[in-house]
């Protein structure tokens, strides 16, 4: 690949690391990633060098630290109304209130979700019976039922959007909207560089870890049923 600042004196110096004078200069090679057969650039040697030495945190480190700062942040200011909610009971809540104009159908939620037609059908069946979602049979067909979010459970999804709204203004403190916008790009441009591997498919299908874990821990229960 041509580098964009031909000519440019490489800097090596670790202080390098925090500012844009060598993201493009003359030390940039081509590698072939095994797994995808692509050919990428590697990362800049300064950074590099700088992130080993623990100076600061590569990308993927600093954007899963706030992750986790901010699920920790929503755990703690989590509305009145939420309390005793799981992660999954959440996620379908959320997903059926965005949704509220369509028909959903738990295959629709398993689709969503990436989880198994059992996990769905146990995690559907304790929300009905907590009062948060009901099934209605739709006019077309008689035999199907599609889910529909209570009463009970819109006001959870408004108490939880209001708090979402208010987290993510506090977020964004001290930020232009160019630079909210620099950075949503961002992130788009790197969530596409992986997904585009092929390695790990479509991202929607990894919306909800919570769903997930509940899958992972009903899966392993059932192995250790069959082993006794």
């Amino acid at each position: 690949m041509q580098s964009r600042s031909a000519g440019r004196k490489p800097c090596d110096t670790l202080e390098c690391c925090i500012c844009n004078c060598c993201m493009y200069n003359d030390l940039h090679w081509r590698i072939v990633t095994t797994e995808a057969n692509m050919e990428v650039d590697p990362v800049n040697p300064a950074f590099a060098k700088a992130w080993e030495q623990g100076i600061g945190k590569p990308p993927s480190v600093a954007i899963r630290t706030l992750h986790n700062v901010i699920n920790r942040y929503l755990a703690v200011t989590r509305p009145r109304e939420a309390e005793g909610l799981s992660g999954a009971n959440i996620d379908i809540i959320c997903y059926l209130a965005r949704h509220a104009d369509c028909d959903v159908f738990p295959q629709d939620v398993e689709r969503r979700f990436g989880i198994t037609r059992s996990t769905s059908s146990r995690v559907l069946g304790l929300m009905e019976r907590k009062g948060l979602i009901a099934r209605e049979p739709v006019p077309q067909d008689a035999r199907l039922k599609k889910i529909v979010l209570t009463d009970k459970a819109r006001g959870i999804n408004d108490a939880l959007h209001s708090n979402a709204v208010a987290m993510e203004a506090l977020l964004l403190q001290g930020l232009t909207d160019d630079e909210i916008r620099g950075f949503m790009h961002t992130l788009d441009v790197m969530q596409t560089n992986l997904i585009q591997t092929g390695a790990i498919g479509n991202e929607n299908r990894y919306s909800s870890l919570a769903l997930h874990a509940e899958e992972i821990d009903e899966s392993q229960a059932e192995e250790t049923g069959k082993e006794q």
